[in-house]
C-alpha cells in the first residue's frame, strides 16, 4: 500500500513498449491488417504502478514513441501526481507546433497510465475515482461485421450477438455499391425484427452526394445512427448531410481533442471519442463535458476495456462498443453478459496484459533512469 495519500506521490520512473501486432484478416470497417501500439508504464516512489496506452491501426507509432522518448517521459519523472493536471497543458503547450496528431497520442498515453496510477493508489477502480454515474453499462456488438462478409455471413454474425443477449449491432457500408450496402442493412433489419437497434458506419468511405442518397434509405430502416459517412475534416458537409432526411450522425474516433468536436455540435448529436487517441482520461472529461452541454451524447470508440470505466463514469455517455482490438494481447477481456459490462472492481483500469505475448510482439523498450 502507499505510504502517502492518494495523489501526493512523485512518478520515478517511466516506461515504454513498442508493440507490433499482425491482425492476419482485416478487422472492422477500415480494413486494418496490423496493429501498433505504445504502452507507457509509470512507477511512483512508493513502487505503485500505472499504465496507458496509444495506437495505430498501421504504421506510425515508432515516431510517437520517438516523442514520448524525447520529451513526455523524461517530463513527467519527478512530478507529482497532483501536477499532472496542469502538466497535460504544459505538454500541449510546449509540442503545439507538431499539430494535435503524434503530440496528442503521446499526451494521452501518458495521461491514461496518471489516471490508473492515481486510482491504484487510491486502491478504486478507476470509474469510481472519476465519479461513478452507474454499475453497468449497455454495450453493443460491432465485431462481426465486415465488408468482406457475404450477406448471409453479415446476418448470422449479428444474429449471434442478439441470441448472446446484445439488442443493438453496427453494421459497415462504403466498400460495396450504395444499392448493395442498403441491401445488405436491410437483410439485417429484416432478420433482427424491429425491437433491435443497428447502427451504421461508412468510416468516411463516402463523398457528400452518395451520403445524401444513402441517409434516407438508412433512416427508413431505422437505423440508429449513420456513422462517419463523409471525412470528419469536412464538417461543413455533415451540416449539409443533418439538415435533410437523416438518421443522427455519429463523427470522432478521428477527431483529436476537444475543440475538434466544436464544429460538430449543430450538426452530429453522438460524439466517438477515443481516449488513447484524443487525450486521455483528462480530455475525454472534458469531451463529455462538452456534449453534455450540448445535448449530445458520447459513446466511445473500440477499446471496451479502458472505455468501460469512461462510460460509466460519463454524464453524456451511453453505449459501449464491442469490439476484439487488444483481444490478443490481454490475459482478460471484459465479460458482457445480456448486452450489458460492469467496470472492473480492481483498482485502477485494470487492464490485465498478457505479458508473454506482449513480449512476443514488442519491437522496442525505453527506461528512464532516475
Amino acid at each position: 500500500m502507499p505510504s502517502t495519500p492518494p495523489g501526493r506521490g512523485r512518478i520515478a520512473r517511466a516506461g515504454l513498449r513498442l508493440v507490433t501486432l499482425p491482425l492476419g484478416a482485416a478487422r472492422g470497417g477500415s480494413g486494418a491488417t496490423q496493429l501498433q501500439l505504445a504502452i507507457v508504464t509509470l512507477t511512483d516512489t512508493d513502487g505503485a504502478t500505472g499504465t496507458g496506452y496509444t495506437y495505430a491501426l498501421g504504421p506510425g507509432m515508432a515516431a510517437t514513441a520517438a516523442l514520448l522518448e524525447e520529451h513526455h517521459l523524461p517530463a513527467v519523472v519527478g512530478l507529482p501526481l497532483h501536477d499532472w493536471d496542469r502538466a497535460w497543458y504544459q505538454m500541449r503547450e510546449a509540442t503545439h507546433r507538431l499539430g494535435t496528431g503524434i503530440s496528442l497520442l503521446a499526451t494521452s498515453a501518458v495521461d491514461i497510465a496518471v489516471w490508473d496510477l492515481r486510482a491504484v493508489r487510491a486502491q478504486l477502480p478507476l470509474y469510481r475515482l472519476l465519479g461513478a454515474q452507474r454499475e453497468e453499462v449497455p454495450v453493443y456488438g460491432s465485431g462481426r461485421a465486415t465488408h468482406a462478409m457475404s450477406t448471409d455471413e453479415l446476418v448470422a454474425g449479428s444474429l449471434s450477438y442478439i441470441e448472446e443477449g446484445y439488442s443493438a449491432v453496427k453494421l459497415r457500408v462504403g466498400v460495396h455499391p450504395p444499392a448493395q450496402d442498403i441491401a445488405r442493412v436491410a437483410a439485417v433489419r429484416e432478420a433482427l425484427g424491429e425491437q433491435a437497434t443497428i447502427m451504421v458506419d461508412a468510416n468516411e468511405r463516402l463523398d457528400l452526394p452518395t451520403a445524401q442518397w444513402m441517409a434516407p434509405r438508412l433512416a427508413d430502416l431505422a437505423v440508429a445512427w449513420f456513422e462517419e459517412p463523409v471525412p470528419s475534416r469536412h464538417p461543413h458537409a455533415h451540416r449539409i448531410l443533418a439538415g435533410g432526411h437523416t438518421p443522427p450522425l455519429a463523427v470522432g474516433e478521428h477527431l483529436l481533442g476537444l475543440s475538434a468536436y466544436t464544429a460538430f455540435t449543430t450538426s452530429a448529436p453522438v460524439w466517438m471519442p477515443d481516449a488513447p487517441l484524443t487525450g486521455g482520461v483528462s480530455e475525454f472529461r472534458r469531451i463529455d463535458a462538452l456534449a453534455e452541454a450540448h445535448g449530445a451524447s458520447v459513446t466511445p470508440h473500440f477499446l471496451p476495456e479502458l472505455h468501460v470505466h469512461l462510460v460509466a463514469a460519463g454524464r453524456a455517455t451511453t453505449w459501449l462498443e464491442h469490439f476484439p482490438l487488444l483481444d490478443d494481447l490481454l490475459a482478460q477481456t471484459l465479460p458482457v453478459k445480456d448486452g450489458r459490462a460492469a467496470p472492473p472492481e480492481r483498482p485502477g483500469h485494470g487492464m490485465l496484459w498478457d505479458h508473454e505475448r506482449l513480449a512476443a510482439h514488442t519491437v522496442r523498450t525505453y527506461q528512464t533512469h532516475p
